[in-house]
């Protein structure tokens, strides 16, 4: 696989972070918050959602890319509702970014057309076929999610599956790694994580118990030791059962320095767990994307959440050899630093 675009330029940011500047290397854009499933750990979709026009969305990608950003990501809601998709990731493939996409897998081969172009796309599978259906609320959405990946995996597009690991879903680990097994693809894992976005809670019985989650991150580092396709870190493992469920995370985070959101209206936020902190100097279509980014608070104080996404780069940015050696690595395979 060839280097990503400006290897140099991703090592200069890097740097330049480390010093203390803000460089948004990667950008997590939240198409909307509308989806056709209802996970019963996901409270994203009772929030209201609005959405930027086409050409506002273009000027954005534009004016990050000039800002340094490298990595794009798609997600939601569920981003293949959005008409204007296809047209996004053209704009992320002139101006050279890393475009990865976050999806419920239902609608994947409705979107083909659009999707091949990607260079990763995760995918959100829960368990087998009747666990990821109750926990997602909606019959047949396992079987099209597989026929999707399939096609992905058909067209050349790298995948992933994400497992947001819950009470219930625990003992379907190693079925998951079987069909990731199956399909070529990483499986992520992270654990259910509380938010109070849109106001809604939890369902009743999805947190694991401490014991749990502890003997689950054991069971998953003794199989990525032994070739499996657990798409975790090592790091990040450990400082989930070092942490889980109320312990700091332990870890400097980069969010609003580094890496950042933006909400289906255009507000700049540091990261997934304050989606619902929205402020007028923040609002990128108003203000412009430089100055929005720039309002961003300093973070790096936080400790408060297991998403692996911003949590697999603040590991990474913390520099430690297995670390480093890591992210050299991924470089050279042209995949996500912190994969």
């Amino acid at each position: 696989m060839p280097l990503p675009a400006r290897p140099l330029q991703i090592v200069g940011s890097l740097a330049a972070a480390r010093l203390g500047r803000s460089v948004p290397l990667k950008v997590t854009h939240l198409l909307t918050y509308r989806c056709n499933v209802e996970c019963g750990f996901c409270t994203r979709i009772h929030a209201p959602s609005d959405h930027m026009s086409d050409d506002q969305v273009v000027l954005m990608m534009e004016s990050f890319a000039r800002l340094g950003t490298r990595w794009w990501v798609f997600n939601g809601g569920e981003p293949t509702l959005i008409k204007g998709l296809g047209r996004y990731i053209e704009t992320g493939r002139r101006l050279g970014l890393h475009l990865s996409m976050v999806t419920n897998g239902t609608r994947i081969t409705e979107r083909m057309d659009v999707l091949s172009d990607l260079d990763l796309v995760i995918c959100s599978i829960h368990g087998d076929r009747d666990e990821h259906d109750r926990i997602v609320g909606r019959q047949g959405s396992y079987e099209a999610a597989i026929q999707g990946l399939r096609a992905l995996r058909d067209a050349g597009v790298e995948t992933c599956l994400l497992c947001v690991l819950n009470e219930r879903n625990r003992g379907l680990m190693d079925d998951l790694l079987t069909l990731g097994e199956e399909l070529g693809a990483g499986v992520a894992f992270q654990p259910v994580v509380e938010t109070r976005l849109g106001g809604a809670e939890i369902a009743d019985g999805l947190l694991p118990r401490d014991h749990a989650m502890a003997e689950a991150v054991e069971w998953l580092l003794q199989e990525k030791m032994q070739g499996r396709p657990v798409s975790c870190s090592a790091s990040y493992l450990d400082a989930i059962r070092a942490s889980w469920p109320d312990k700091p995370f332990g870890v400097k985070c980069w969010a609003g320095r580094l890496f950042c959101e933006v909400t289906p209206e255009g507000y700049v936020v540091p990261c997934c767990s304050e989606e619902e902190y929205l402020a007028a100097d923040r609002h990128g279509p108003t203000v412009g994307w430089e100055r929005a980014f720039s309002a961003l608070p300093d973070r790096s104080g936080c400790q408060a959440c297991w998403f692996k996404g911003p949590q697999e780069l603040n590991l990474l940015l913390g520099l430690q050899p297995r670390e480093a050696f890591r992210a050299a690595s991924n470089l050279a395979r042209g995949r996500m630093l912190w994969d």
